[in-house]
């Protein structure tokens, strides 16, 4: 809408206004300027008595760009119940209890919303004005300030920073993408988000400066895990990381080549079935950490030494190459999760030779020098000689 300047000091001339109005409200209301064009007769007053017949109805406000900066309402309460008054997008400015009386004033009309600045006329009990106060994680519903938790899907690399504080992210690409996070001195002691990947690939959290995420340089979320992250000031923590309640078997296969210890890191941890692989230049250890975990190991490295899977101040169990099998961390160490299992070679008391050659197989078993020479036997004669006698049985 134009706007218009008094010549004589310039101050704005306004529309047509009505200086007061009584509403009874039984239903939503949207105010219109009092101009020609108005849609009805809902219009604005310099003073606007209000009663209501139940809680939470709305006033809306006409559209502040059809008028000039300085328009001023004034909301007297005079019912018994609450009711809330929105700007022309629907975005509450304030709740008038009771009894209140609030002045609002246009000090920008750059939109149809426009910005409104509110204040509470003096009572004998001061009430502070929900709206006001909400901020990042928090909305005024009504006269009360309630926790909010914005919610903010994304499918591709994307950078948090202070304004994202409270904010729900969840991943939805069908691939993996990085989220990073904020230096944790910038954004302050008690800064938070959630996360929750609810796509096909994983998300690897970053934290910005030196920070770690749970003493990590990054950690990735797989499908279906989520958790809050927070931060102290120093550092970023998560809480509640975890799969859901459907768990699924989960493998990875790790290259390992090298020798010395190898510390399972990220997204290495909390799986199930490890393939480790490489060419191991010396005895190798893979350190995990003391959690109780199940670890189900396949040694298909190569090179002639020993595999170890271990805590940092444990001994573990050493697995060869090309053999598999199922263990678990108690906490401390990783042990075998089944000490029943047949080891090589098969002892005689569990029903094998105890021996891994045929002729070793025999002689556990109580072959005499005589018995073996004479089973080997390649031809009669030569059994014959092994029994000590002359062909045909002559002694």
């Amino acid at each position: 809408m134009t706007t218009y300047s008094d010549v004589f000091g310039g101050a704005n001339i306004y529309p047509a206004e009505i200086s007061y109005r009584a509403i009874s409200l039984t239903a939503n209301v949207t105010l219109n300027w009092p101009t020609e064009a108005a849609a009805s007769g809902n219009f604005t007053a310099r003073i606007i008595d209000v009663t209501e017949d139940q809680a939470g109805r709305v006033i809306k406000l006409p559209p502040a760009n059809e008028a000039g900066v300085g328009e001023t309402i004034l909301f007297n309460n005079l019912g018994s119940y609450s009711f809330i008054v929105q700007n022309n997008a629907g975005t509450q400015i304030l709740s008038a209890a009771a009894g209140t009386a609030w002045q609002i004033y246009l000090s920008n009309n750059g939109t149809a919303a426009g910005t409104w600045q509110v204040f509470q006329y003096g009572a004998s009990i001061s009430a502070a004005n929900a709206s006001t106060l909400a901020g990042t994680g928090l909305k005024a519903i009504g006269t009360a300030l309630s926790t909010a938790m914005p919610v903010n899907t994304f499918n591709s690399n994307y950078t948090a920073g202070t304004s994202d504080r409270a904010f729900t992210f969840i991943w939805t690409s069908s691939g993996s993408g990085t989220l990073t996070l904020p230096d944790p001195v910038t954004v302050g002691n008690d800064w938070f988000i959630v996360l929750r990947n609810a796509g096909g690939g994983n998300i690897t959290v970053t934290p910005g400066g030196t920070a770690t995420i749970d003493g990590l340089a990054t950690l990735a979320y797989q499908p279906e895990e989520s958790s809050i992250i927070v931060t102290d000031g120093a550092n970023f923590y998560t809480i509640g990381l975890g799969q859901p309640a459907t768990f699924a078997f989960d493998y990875t296969s790790i290259s390992i080549a090298g020798t010395g210890n190898y510390t399972l890191a990220g997204s290495e941890l909390n799986r199930i079935a490890y393939n480790f692989t490489g060419l191991l230049t010396g005895n190798r250890a893979v350190i995990v950490p003391n959690t109780v975990q199940q670890y189900w190991v396949t040694n298909s490295t190569t090179g002639s030494y020993t595999l170890t899977v271990k805590t940092s101040g444990g001994t573990g169990i050493t697995i060869s190459s090309g053999q598999r099998g199922i263990f678990y961390c108690d906490g401390s160490d990783v042990v075998d999760a089944d000490t029943s299992t047949i080891s090589l070679p098969v002892a005689i008391n569990q029903g094998g030779t105890g021996a891994i050659t045929a002729s070793a197989a025999r002689i556990n078993l109580g072959a005499t020098t005589v018995g073996e020479a004479l089973f080997t036997a390649a031809s009669q004669s030569a059994a014959w000689a092994a029994l000590g006698t002359l062909s045909g049985g002559t002694f």
